[in-house]
């Protein structure tokens, strides 16, 4: 084909195609910034912003569409001029008369490779970044929406919410206050069970800003708390909870990264976040299973359970005791004795007939801890001080010598193999012990879950990119070959043969991209990558009709 007339092509190819795709991203943009204005998370200022990063991410799905576009209407006015008919009695083969497409097509598989790795995923990002980084407007929204606003495990409601900037405040003070009224707050723990409510007439959640992270400082007032297990609810006129640190930004997912980025996770899977999480709670569960083994161990042998808090320098101590479930009871006798001790010396003694010992509920990361209930019929006070009262509720106990093992440096494979470990039979007898390892066995299972899933997700983003980039110059050449093969026809019923093959085709891209995250499988990539099979041979076959006609 003589240069001239492959440049004049070509062009005529770009111009539909640049021009049909600015409208088609310009719509389509402009539709995806609907959602996170309608929520009020997006201010004005911010939407052309939103709507210029979302243009990115946007091609992936127009540039197909205004190719298939630019191939009908180009090649059908090229049929109806009977430039192509001219073309081929001039001696050029429809191969050559079609090597425009093709060209352009080569062209536009490079650029949607280079999209749909590069680019997509860091605008995704950056759209996220700048939804989410205003942690104020996100509250304010869910307020106004009825819903609660999760961070970290807790669960925030509120009636009303009143902002007040920064500049009303001290200079050392936070960036925003937010006043709430009629508030209520739920604390989850690991297994998504509820720990902690709160309930409040007022509240302030004071946000602070430093080094590119948020924290947020809530201070309830006239609050009412009741905490599982306790059975009591408690009236404080003041309750002030640990700060929340919300991170620097948000954690990465595959669809977030290029392919470097997901061959990196694929290779140190074990450094991954989601992998990270699920490998503490199995750790956690096997520490928990340790500590169990270890008050196992030490009521059977001798019937002493010495337990210490969280600094060391008290200590209590069981003697006498055995153990059935969470009750401890004498091992010989109607009673058994309670020991406390400060810094190794014995401060208090207690005779009690039994003896509430389970775990603590703490937050994820916290490690295990146990909790000892009771009730003294007699207390003495060694040191003569007129002590006599034995605490009701001790928390933060962890058995003294016993070996809870570090895990830090063993593969995920060895911390799963953990849960299998004999412990002896004393397990197989209680209740808690029992509740332990299968709590372990279901953290390394989901442990072992987590890395399937990242990886199947890595792979359904892998074949949905190869596919995504391949569909564009595919229905590039399909809307020619079809222009070529249905001349007279109207341009737009071409079109409309082309089109609707391009909507399932990327209907099946998606839909096999959510088979393969849910487990990698032929049949997944056989459905993510039949829709480009199927425009293939539908190519092939108007292109053999179009020759021997």
């Amino acid at each position: 084909m003589p240069r001239i007339l492959l440049r004049h092509i070509v062009a005529e190819l770009l111009r539909v195609q640049l021009l049909t795709t600015s409208v088609l991203v310009a719509v389509i943009a402009f539709g995806a910034a609907i959602r996170p204005i309608m929520q009020n998370l997006l201010g004005a200022e911010e939407v052309l912003q939103f709507v210029s990063l979302a243009s990115i991410p946007m091609l992936q799905y127009a540039l197909p569409f205004a190719g298939a576009f630019a191939g009908t209407i180009v090649y059908a006015r090229l049929a109806a001029d009977n430039e192509v008919l001219a073309m081929s009695a001039a001696g050029l083969s429809y191969r050559r008369v079609l090597l425009p497409a093709a060209t352009l097509g080569v062209v536009l598989f490079l650029g949607m490779a280079l999209l749909v790795d590069a680019g997509v995923p860091r605008f995704w990002t950056s759209m996220r970044r700048l939804i989410t980084r205003d942690v104020t407007r996100l509250f304010v929204s869910a307020v106004e929406r009825g819903e609660a606003f999760s961070v970290n495990g807790t669960q925030l409601y509120a009636d009303e919410v009143l902002v007040i900037p920064g500049e009303e405040l001290s200079e050392d003070g936070p960036a925003t206050r937010l006043a709430l009224a009629g508030v209520a707050a739920i604390e989850t723990g690991p297994d998504g069970r509820t720990v902690t409510e709160f309930t409040a007439e007022f509240a302030t959640v004071d946000v602070y800003r430093a080094n590119d992270s948020a924290y947020l400082k809530l201070l309830f007032r006239n609050a009412t708390a009741f905490r599982e297990g306790e059975d009591a609810l408690v009236f404080v006129p003041q309750a002030e909870p640990e700060a929340i640190d919300l991170g620097k930004g948000i954690q990465l997912e595959p669809k977030d990264l290029d392919i470097r980025g997901l061959l990196s996770v694929w290779n140190d899977v074990g450094s991954y976040h989601k992998v990270v999480r699920a490998r503490s709670g199995a750790e956690e569960s096997l520490a928990a299973l340790d500590a169990w083994s270890c008050v196992l161990e030490s009521l059977n042998t001798d019937g002493t359970l010495r337990l210490a808090d969280d600094g060391g320098l008290r200590a209590y101590e069981a003697r006498n005791a055995r153990i059935e479930g969470t009750q401890l009871l004498p091992r010989s006798g109607t009673t058994f004795e309670l020991v406390e001790l400060e810094r190794g010396i014995v401060t208090k003694r207690a005779t009690v007939s039994e003896a509430t010992f389970a775990t603590e509920e703490r937050p994820r990361g916290a490690g295990v801890r146990f909790e000892l209930l009771a009730r003294a019929d007699v207390v003495t006070d060694v040191r003569s001080l007129g002590g006599s009262r034995w605490p009701p509720r001790v928390v933060g106990l962890l058995p003294q010598k016993c070996a809870i093992k570090d895990r830090a440096t063993l593969t995920i494979d060895e911390v799963a193999a953990e849960t299998e470990v004999d412990r002896g039979a004393a397990i197989l007898t209680s209740a808690p012990a029992l509740a332990a390892r299968q709590s372990a066995r279901s953290a390394a299972s989901g442990m072992l879950e987590s890395i399937r899933l990242v990886r199947a997700d890595i792979v359904a983003r892998i074949v949905q990119r190869i596919n995504q980039a391949l569909s564009a110059p595919l229905m590039l050449l399909l809307g020619a070959v079809l222009a070529v093969r249905l001349r007279g026809a109207n341009p737009l019923q071409v079109y409309l043969l082309a089109f609707v093959p391009s909507i399932i085709d990327i209907l099946l891209i998606s839909g096999g991209e959510q088979m393969l995250k849910q487990g990698t499988s032929a049949l997944g990539v056989f459905v993510c990558t039949s829709g480009n099979l199927a425009i293939a041979a539908t190519i092939f076959i108007a292109y053999r009709r179009i020759a021997r006609n």
